[in-house]
């Protein structure tokens, strides 16, 4: 029983404080944490409101202590932010490479310190006849770069050093939506997670990022302590500001041995090596028509990301708009349409072919993801009446002689998307998937767009992740890590005109390496990297 549990409820700041960490590391719930301090509901909330007056907490949600900020330089400053868990040894071969990596970007690493209790890995070494551990301690390679405190990295970013999210967390960045306020926040835990969250109109969306750890896995080996095990990543967090402050940042997820790749760079062995090729590019949901200018220029422009890091394969979601005639439309939407110029559908599905044939590289076979938006044009052959939409009756009457013609020959992969771009001069070497094609490419799964989730349920990265197979998905704009499950965001417009209120959207790509791991990059003023 914790002591706290014979407290009285006027309780110190200091104490206050641990019971703010307790709920945090709880998500936010009441009841498990009262459990943890061995204390009722109601005492637990009345402590919470004292702490809430002294500014520590409000309402059980958490609130940033003041930071210490990092001092702007005039050249891009990069920091390599990772965990180190206690009462465990460094991995040597990740932390060798994660140290060449800083020396060659001129990064500095900031590690913070995060307590497990191994009391019962302890039991369990006592009866195989081992010393138990019976002090609190770290690795000691990471002493020199220790940063277990609150800092504003720049404006915007926020490293939450301080905070102990339980190492065996199944979601560690639960309940910290408004925390740092509209602030993106960095937390230390051994788990790689991303989250994108909502904010006003006119902010930019906030993320919420998880680091990985650069010590070993070491867990109780019980239900809680093996699945920690299992998503347990040798990692870090990269992020780089530049000059004026702009900050981006990227994944370091290394193999089991160590190694690294980030963007064209490799590290083994404690040597970088240059030049490497990304395994497959995989952009926000592109929505033809709609597709960012500033976007397509600083990733498919000259000397862009794709020039840049000349992935073998791109894998394309919602490439089609499908704005003139969607079933979403109001009847003023087919006003501001007819006004617009774009009111018919095969005028959007040509302009659309010119700009994906824009995107393609010979060096790179690009893959259209089948995806809802894409299907719209299904659904409007199927459900629309000709006849009381003149200007758009040629083409449809076309398109449905070309789905019959297709029954009639039980041709049962034609897919009526692919038919009409390559009707509209689409570069043939693009390849349309099915919904119940396969497309693993480095051991990811890439032939899921995230509309459809498992037994008919909606599709979103947590319980896509639930299917056991890493994927990479879109269709949500919002981009995120849960577990094996990365989620682009999106390359069009983020004012879509059916988005209102606060958003999460934001212009994010997933970079799938050669060995199989991941990073999520966003752009940021017409920037894809410091």
């Amino acid at each position: 029983m914790s002591e706290l549990s014979h407290r009285p409820a006027e309780i110190t700041p200091a104490e206050a404080r641990l019971v703010v960490q307790a709920l945090a590391d709880h998500g936010g719930n009441i009841s498990a944490t009262a459990r943890t301090l061995g204390v009722t509901r109601s005492k637990l909330k009345r402590r919470l409101r004292k702490a809430d007056a002294w500014g520590i907490s409000a309402h059980g949600e958490v609130l940033a202590t003041a930071a210490r900020r990092l001092e702007d330089r005039p050249h891009v400053r990069r920091y390599l932010l990772t965990s180190a868990q206690s009462n465990t040894g460094i991995h040597a071969g990740f932390w060798a490479n994660l140290r060449a990596l800083a020396d060659h970007y001129g990064a500095e690493i900031m590690v913070a310190r995060i307590r497990y209790n191994h009391s019962e890995a302890q039991v369990a070494q006592e009866k195989v006849n081992r010393a138990a551990e019976t002090d609190l301690w770290y690795a000691p390679e990471v002493e020199p770069y220790l940063a277990d405190e609150r800092v504003e990295i720049c404006p915007g970013l926020i490293w939450a050093g301080d905070m102990n999210i339980i190492p065996t967390a199944v979601n560690p960045l639960s309940g910290l939506d408004s925390f740092t306020g509209t602030a993106s926040c960095v937390f230390p835990h051994p788990q790689i997670a991303m989250k994108s969250i909502a904010t006003a109109p006119g902010t930019d969306a906030k993320f919420n990022y998880t680091t990985g750890a650069a010590t070993l896995k070491h867990y109780i080996k019980r239900k809680a302590g093996l699945k920690a095990e299992f998503h347990h990543a040798f990692g870090a967090l990269l992020v780089e500001v530049t000059p004026k402050g702009v900050w981006f940042a990227r994944q370091i997820n290394a193999t089991d041995q160590g190694e690294i790749y980030d963007l064209d760079l490799r590290v083994e062995g404690g040597e970088v090596t240059t030049g490497h090729r990304l395994e497959v590019f995989t952009p926000g949901d592109i929505h033809g028509v709609k597709l960012d200018k500033e976007v397509l220029a600083t990733v498919w422009g000259k000397g862009g990301l794709v020039d840049t890091l000349r992935p073998r394969h791109q894998v394309l979601n919602d490439v089609l708009n499908f704005g003139p005639r969607s079933h979403h439309n109001t009847f003023f939407d087919l006003v501001a349409a007819l006004y617009d110029k774009v009111d018919t559908v095969e005028g959007e599905i040509q302009e659309t072919a010119e700009i994906l044939n824009g995107l393609t590289r010979r060096w790179a076979q690009t893959y259209v993801v089948k995806s809802n938006h894409d299907e719209h044009l299904d659904r409007w052959i199927e459900t629309a009446d000709f006849r009381r939409d003149p200007i758009n009756a040629g083409f449809f009457l076309t398109a449905a002689a070309a789905k019959v013609a297709a029954i009639k020959r039980n041709d049962t992969g034609f897919d009526l998307a692919a038919w009409a771009f390559e009707r509209a001069g689409l570069d043939p070497a693009i390849r349309f998937l099915s919904r119940h094609e396969r497309l693993e490419i480095a051991g990811v799964r890439h032939d899921q767009h995230g509309d459809l989730g498992p037994n008919g349920a909606r599709g979103t990265a947590t319980n896509i992740a639930r299917t056991g197979e890493k994927a990479n998905i879109g269709h949500s704009h919002s981009a995120a890590i849960y577990q094996g499950c990365y989620q682009a965001g999106l390359f069009a417009s983020l004012d879509m005109g059916y988005n209102r209120g606060p958003s999460s959207w934001s212009h994010s790509a997933i970079l799938t390496y050669g060995n199989g791991k991941r990073a999520i990059v966003t752009l940021r003023a017409g920037q894809w990297r410091a």
